[in-house]
């Protein structure tokens, strides 16, 4: 029989390894870019898989999605800032729907806001970074 102290150990363990396997560090393939609704979604990619795209797409953007108080302490050079807040009401201000967008905030939460805003409103490439530590 098991103890309610080994059933406990048990559990935390199998919690550990069921959150741990939600978190690979490889991002989906394009195949997984589809949402529930069968409409393309943002693809996570690392700091890295930024700087190459940044480098191989001539209409690149990287999408800073802080405030100003944020940006102006220190963001990516090239990056332009539209918070997240605002993103809706200046999509004018973005290339193309079809430019690839590489989105990140401070820890990666408002990058996944902003990068589900940009897919309902029909952009096509987006690329979500998570937060502007991931850059390094």
């Amino acid at each position: 029989m098991i103890n309610k102290y080994t059933a406990a150990i048990i559990a935390i363990l199998l919690l550990i390894i069921g959150l741990s396997g939600g978190c690979a560090a490889d991002p989906p393939d394009e195949s997984a870019r589809e949402n529930a609704n069968g409409a393309a979604g943002p693809i996570i990619v690392s700091g890295a898989e930024a700087r190459e795209l940044l480098e191989n797409n001539d209409n690149a953007v990287l999408l800073d999605v802080r405030n100003q108080n944020e940006f102006d302490r220190g963001h990516i050079d090239g990056a332009i800032l539209i918070p997240v807040d605002q993103l809706k009401s200046r999509l004018s201000e973005l290339p193309d729907q079809n430019a690839v967008i590489i989105v990140y905030c401070r820890a990666g939460s408002r990058s996944a806001t902003a990068s589900a805003i940009l897919t309902e409103n029909g952009y096509t490439n987006i690329y979500d970074m998570g937060g502007i530590g991931n850059w390094s």
